[in-house]
């Protein structure tokens, strides 16, 4: 269900540390949802875990749960091994079933992300997904698009409004959804887009909604329930 570029190498060498810079701020943004939601995981899986930084961290969080994550590039689950021995990591699909399962920027690179949205219902009492928000007009009219699906292997692009109907679609709840910045890692990353990420900053204090689709530099983190067949 996904491109051979994560199993091949192309992708790790696009992306040496596998997005682990991003591990810390991404557990916190879960940790503090669930801490909304009131939930309190004894078991935590990560799918798509790459490097395995969120999962570690979000196991700070909740020390007594146990960890567990699954990924198809054997690389990734080789530096998650060596970083973090003390979590039982896999390669290969998702296998159990958990309190809580992550899928932390993962479907916009799945091919089908409708079966496989639809295929977690069964391991998840909880799921906690994080979407990129990269349909906006000005990724469109600057045609980041088609850059992130070279350098990121982006094959899929969601707003909100989209990224909640797949969720729906494939048999969920939603418990709870809020926006994250993204634009404040393009600023770290560019000292050139700040002007951009002043406005985008802006926008979101203002409209956040509207600013979403406009300007961009937003994700999406969503909690959700499996709807069970009765």
């Amino acid at each position: 269900m996904t491109s051979d570029i994560y199993s091949d190498g192309t992708y790790l060498a696009a992306n040496p540390g596998w997005h682990s810079e991003h591990s810390r701020w991404k557990a916190a943004q879960c940790q503090a949802l669930l801490s909304e939601l009131r939930i309190e995981p004894s078991s935590i899986c990560d799918v798509g875990c790459g490097a395995g930084g969120v999962l570690a961290r979000l196991g700070e969080a909740y020390p007594q749960a146990k960890l567990s994550g699954f990924d198809p590039s054997v690389a990734a689950i080789q530096m998650a091994q060596r970083d973090h021995p003390a979590i039982d990591f896999a390669v290969g699909e998702v296998e159990g079933e958990f309190d809580l399962v992550l899928v932390m920027d993962v479907i916009e690179h799945v091919e089908d992300c409708f079966g496989f949205v639809r295929g977690l219902r069964p391991h998840a009492d909880v799921l906690l997904i994080h979407i990129p928000l990269e349909l906006s007009c000005f990724y469109l009219w600057r045609n980041v698009l088609m850059t992130n699906r070279r350098h990121l292997g982006h094959i899929h692009y969601f707003t909100r409004d989209t990224a909640l109907a797949l969720l729906t679609d494939a048999g969920f709840e939603i418990l709870a959804d809020r926006y994250t910045p993204s634009y404040v890692d393009h600023a770290a990353r560019d000292p050139k887009s700040r002007v951009v990420t002043a406005i985008q900053r802006a926008g979101f204090r203002l409209a956040p909604d509207r600013s979403s689709v406009l300007i961009g530099g937003y994700s999406l983190l969503v909690a959700a329930r499996p709807l069970r067949e009765r």
